[in-house]
């Protein structure tokens, strides 16, 4: 059995509780309290729970955007929680991350085409002018077109917002995306359509997600297992299909014990 590309162990986030005239710690909030899980290459894993469970924290750990108190995280066989801050840039160019909110994750100072190209000026791919086809060449790849790369984000949609974020996300080749509520804050009708992008560059390009969110419809639409999580814990993980099975039987179950209870009374 092959290794998975994404092993969390035992991950921890507590911040601490201050007051008093001198700010002495009274306490602590575990964001996110001993969760463990691994992801497959290829695959899927939706997080789902109700806001302030923790779910987007720990996507935040998983990036070294936020230091863990305690656990491990292992991707592609290297331990991320050891690494020094430098090491890390480095192994981000592997693991990228699309944002909740797709402007304020944007630079408005930025045309399009410097916001896509700072991926590559980090990481140092290519030259100037590889870089340039390449941001050019996303643009397409994500629905939008190659004289977009001269606007900015204002004048944009927050659609096509989203768009320009997986795009950036994209621009290192990676082989893990943590997509972070990526379509809650946008219309119905636009979400498909996100959703629907992601899959086919799933496809086309092998990539890897996880995919947090707190709708159960559309991490069911996208996801080949869910971890739903609940005060910091991961309460349950299973398939998609078994995990969403087993709520439509509690459904029922509870809707014939208020039948019963309404024809008592």
């Amino acid at each position: 059995m092959t290794e998975p590309l994404l092993k969390v162990e035992g991950l921890k986030k507590y911040f601490p509780v201050t007051g008093g005239m001198f700010g002495r710690v009274k306490g602590q909030v575990k964001a996110v309290d001993d969760i463990s899980f691994y992801v497959n290459e290829g695959e899927t894993l939706g997080i789902v729970g109700e806001s302030g469970c923790g779910k987007s924290t720990t996507g935040r750990m998983l990036m070294r955007l936020l230091d863990p108190t305690e656990g491990k995280v292992t991707f592609d066989g290297q331990e991320l929680t050891s690494l020094s801050a430098s090491e890390m840039r480095k192994a981000r160019r592997d693991i990228q991350m699309v944002f909740q909110d797709p402007y304020a994750s944007l630079n408005p100072r930025h045309s399009i085409e410097k916001i896509l190209m700072e991926p590559l000026n980090v990481h140092n791919i290519g030259d100037p002018k590889e870089r340039k086809r390449k941001v050019h060449e996303f643009l397409e790849i994500v629905g939008l077109s190659s004289y977009h790369a001269k606007r900015y984000p204002h004048q944009f949609s927050g659609g096509q917002r989203q768009r320009i974020g997986i795009a950036r996300a994209l621009m290192t080749n990676p082989k893990l995306i943590i997509a972070d509520e990526p379509v809650s804050a946008l219309d119905v009708s636009i979400q498909a359509q996100v959703l629907n992008l992601m899959q086919d560059l799933q496809r086309d390009l092998k990539l890897t997600y996880i995919f947090i969110a707190h709708d159960l419809g559309v991490v069911r639409h996208i996801s080949d297992r869910v971890g739903v999580m609940y005060l910091g814990n991961m309460a349950e993980l299973a398939d998609t299909e078994s995990l969403y099975e087993k709520q439509r039987f509690f459904r029922q179950c509870l809707y014939r014990t208020l039948i019963l209870s309404a024809k008592k009374w």
